[in-house]
């Protein structure tokens, strides 16, 4: 009878020592969980921030391509402009070259 309070007492003792180390295990992972919500908090401001920071990003890539496209097409245009008026100042040099001959002879 004595076999079988003793492994009645360490039936018990165990269940004990298995409450005592759930209790602990608990205590742990209540400190790991919060401190796990609150990396994650900290990572989704964090992605929220960047993801704010390439909107803006892209925004002023836009914004500068289209200023560079807008200047490309002024440079253009006065280049153009320059061609079109050396073309202008060689037809009136060339008439104006004309006419004093015609009146010279």
């Amino acid at each position: 009878m004595i076999i079988v309070y003793l492994s009645f007492v360490l039936v018990v003792i165990s269940l004990v020592a298995f409450a005592a180390s759930v209790r602990n295990t608990l205590k742990l992972m209540n400190g790991s969980l919060a401190k796990i919500s609150k990396t994650s908090a900290t990572m989704t401001r964090q992605s929220k921030k960047i993801m704010h920071e390439k909107d803006e990003l892209t925004r002023n890539l836009t914004m500068i391509q289209q200023d560079m496209t807008k200047k490309k097409d002024t440079i253009q245009e006065t280049i153009r402009e320059v061609n079109d008026s050396a073309l202008h100042a060689q037809v009136a040099w060339y008439k104006g070259k004309a006419i004093f001959k015609r009146q010279t002879d």
